[in-house]
């Protein structure tokens, strides 16, 4: 099997409660930190998670940090050996972060702060990957139409080699939690239209990639796992065409 993409959306953040888009950078409510434990809580493969990967910005970083590594670390209450060596590897968990999985706008509340910034940041925080003008919402990290897809198509790019690079180790059944924004995701998983109901907060997805070993960056698309389609769906719900045609690629290319 080659590795599933659980594409996540923050917990709620401060600039959720009443639309206030001039907080900048905010920090998860205390609502959005009860969602995070809910998550760690409900959550079926923390203990399989090989890679954990995160938009900068503050909120995604507490929902990474929260919901799959200091949260994760608190779900489970036996006492044996075993359980203490695995909750112990989920509080040592690094987030990969990745400037190209930052939120769209220009607005304060998606403005994130400065890699020095970053490196100070509570969380173990793996910033080798985060570019110095991550935050400067200029070129690729614009907020044009044609910024947001090339620096999607990047994110997907990165992230189709870092499921590769688990395969190569011999992880071929492994988990990558990815922890993102509501409309950057949508672009993500190439569904960048009203039509497509937004993630909730803390709602997780499951995907694979249709072409797990290839080199062009265009052709590194996602579809979505039955298990996870039918966990929002329900199993009498019909995919479309081109969902049943993404899915049966899926299948074919997998590793």
């Amino acid at each position: 099997m080659s590795p599933t993409i659980h594409i996540v959306r923050h917990g709620e953040a401060e600039h959720n409660v009443g639309y206030d888009l001039s907080i900048r950078d905010p920090g998860l409510t205390a609502r959005g930190g009860m969602q995070c434990q809910s998550l760690a809580a409900s959550f079926p493969y923390k203990d399989q998670i090989s890679l954990l990967v995160a938009s900068p910005l503050r909120r995604t970083v507490q929902t990474a940090h929260w919901a799959f590594a200091a949260g994760a670390a608190t779900t489970d209450a036996s006492s044996d050996a075993a359980s203490e060596e695995r909750k112990e590897k989920q509080r040592q968990r690094v987030i990969v972060g990745l400037g190209e999985l930052q939120e769209c706008s220009a607005y304060p509340c998606d403005v994130g702060r400065s890699v020095e910034e970053l490196s100070v940041s509570g969380a173990l925080l793996d910033l080798s990957r985060v570019e110095p003008a991550w935050n400067s919402k200029q070129n690729l990290y614009g907020v044009t139409e044609d910024a947001v897809r090339a620096r999607v198509r990047r994110a997907r790019h990165i992230l189709r080699e870092l499921a590769a690079a688990c395969v190569a180790k011999g992880e071929k059944d492994a988990h990558i939690v990815v922890v993102s924004h509501g409309t950057l995701i949508q672009y993500l998983i190439e569904r960048p239209d009203a039509r497509r109901k937004n993630f909730d907060n803390c709602e997780y997805r499951s995907y694979k990639f249709v072409d797990l070993h290839g080199k062009d960056p265009s052709t590194a698309g996602l579809v979505e796992t039955n298990e996870s389609f039918y966990r929002r769906n329900g199993p009498l719900n019909m995919r479309s065409p081109k969902e049943a045609d993404d899915l049966l690629a899926a299948e074919v290319h997998r590793g």
